[in-house]
């Protein structure tokens, strides 16, 4: 499965979900995980309103079955969980490969049921 995080920088968590114009991709499964790409946003444009920015980050990100972030309001984690996105949540600066390796161990050790029916509908 795809894992996005909302990073500007590529390594740590760093930016709220609104405010964010780039997305790390990683591929994840029980083999491990590996990078696949970082993904920006198109250079607004000025006539763009506020949902329309939202659902630009979604669209970018609608291949990812996770997405981490620091922060998000309410309408665009409407939208977020209407694509049928799973949204977790980290502190800021929160770097991107540790939060990678926790999830390999909750999935070798006690995996949550969420991630063992992600897991298996991506295989």
């Amino acid at each position: 499965m795809k894992i996005a995080f909302a990073s500007n920088g590529g390594r740590t968590l760093d930016c709220h979900f609104g405010h964010c114009n780039s997305f790390t991709i990683f591929d994840f499964g029980e083999k491990g995980y590996r990078l696949l790409e970082s993904r920006s946003l198109p250079d607004p444009s000025p006539e763009s309103e506020e949902c329309d920015k939202f659902q630009q980050r979604v669209d970018l990100i609608l291949d990812c079955t996770v997405l981490f972030v620091v922060k998000i309001g309410g309408d665009a984690t409407k939208r977020v969980l209407r694509a049928g996105i799973i949204l977790l949540q980290s502190e800021q600066g929160s770097e991107i490969v540790p939060q990678l390796e926790q999830l390999s161990l909750m999935l070798k050790d006690h995996p949550p049921l969420w991630l063992v029916k992600t897991l298996k509908r991506k295989n």
